[in-house]
């Protein structure tokens, strides 16, 4: 009677672990993380009893409470090469910018000069409109 009684225990709490696994627990909130704790609530056992009874699904539930912070390590990470990738493309970005800026300059001050010389020139010419630059 008494292994009955702990395959039945065994299966309620394999079966209360998949259920929070999935998302989907029956007693425990389903933003609750997977623990000793919650899955003895889930399967309506003590916590004691699957520290006794139930090893080889201890160390289940200890490997995925290590898998969600492994996984959320791995995305936070995924997340930072992301970023510094992001900021590569924009530094690279800005260098051509500023490049660009300067020659647009330069070239804006060449005609600024070139401008003058031919207001110059052309100064007795009444057609001609003078530009003041400041």
């Amino acid at each position: 009677m008494s292994s009955q009684k702990e395959k039945i225990t065994h299966k309620a709490v394999r079966l209360a672990i998949v259920r929070i696994e999935k998302g989907r627990p029956n007693i425990v909130s389903d933003k609750r993380k997977m623990s000793v704790a919650a899955v003895a609530e889930e399967a309506g056992v003590s916590r004691a009893l699957i520290h006794r009874d139930c090893s080889d699904l201890l160390e289940r539930i200890k490997g995925g409470v290590n898998k969600g912070i492994r996984q959320l390590r791995d995305a936070k990470q995924t997340e930072l090469n992301e970023y510094k990738e992001r900021n590569r493309e924009l530094r690279s970005e800005l260098a051509e910018l500023k490049a660009m800026l300067a020659k647009v300059q330069s070239q804006n001050a060449t005609l600024i000069r070139k401008n003058m010389a031919l207001s110059n020139t052309h100064a007795d010419n009444s057609d001609v409109t003078q530009l003041i630059y400041s």
